[in-house]
């Protein structure tokens, strides 16, 4: 498959109203099950000041999204930006749909001045991690610990 004629797909900042629609999306590409919720999503405060998030459209259906948002690490204080989620409705993969959300992602982020863009998913999702690696994001010198509770 080729790209999609850009005129035909929007890409736009997500906002509080998209929320339940990127619930049944994410619901549809995941067999009936969404790996998000309703208060992941109310925690990411779409269209909020932190918020990096962006829909893509066709007309006035989405198509695909991508859950980003502005954090802060370290001290002193790191900024950088974490791609949560990203997924695009299975007729349009493989059409440029997420490299044009990453993409507005990168000009966002180079507007506020911000150098480092992580996305964060399971290791094991290797299917995932050819697709991060397709769009320019390699493998982070930043080693993640974890510690669980039994509570």
């Amino acid at each position: 498959m080729g790209t999609i004629e850009n005129e035909k797909v929007t890409i736009r900042r997500m906002t509080r109203a998209d929320i339940e629609t990127i619930i049944e999306l994410d619901k549809k590409l995941g067999g009936g099950k969404s790996e998000i919720t309703y208060k992941d999503m109310v925690s990411l405060d779409p269209g909020g000041p932190l918020d990096f998030s962006f829909v893509a459209e066709i007309g006035n259906k989405v198509i695909g999204f991508v859950l980003a948002r502005l954090m802060y690490m370290g001290m002193p204080f790191s900024e950088f930006c974490v791609i949560n989620a990203i997924d695009i409705d299975e007729e349009h993969r493989g059409q440029g749909v997420g490299r044009r959300l990453v993409n507005e992602i990168l000009d966002k982020c180079h507007e506020e001045g911000i150098y480092i863009v992580r996305a964060i998913f399971p290791e094991k999702n290797e299917k995932l991690r050819k697709a991060v690696e397709n769009l320019g994001f390699r493998r982070s010198p930043v080693v993640n610990y974890d510690m669980t509770s039994d509570v």
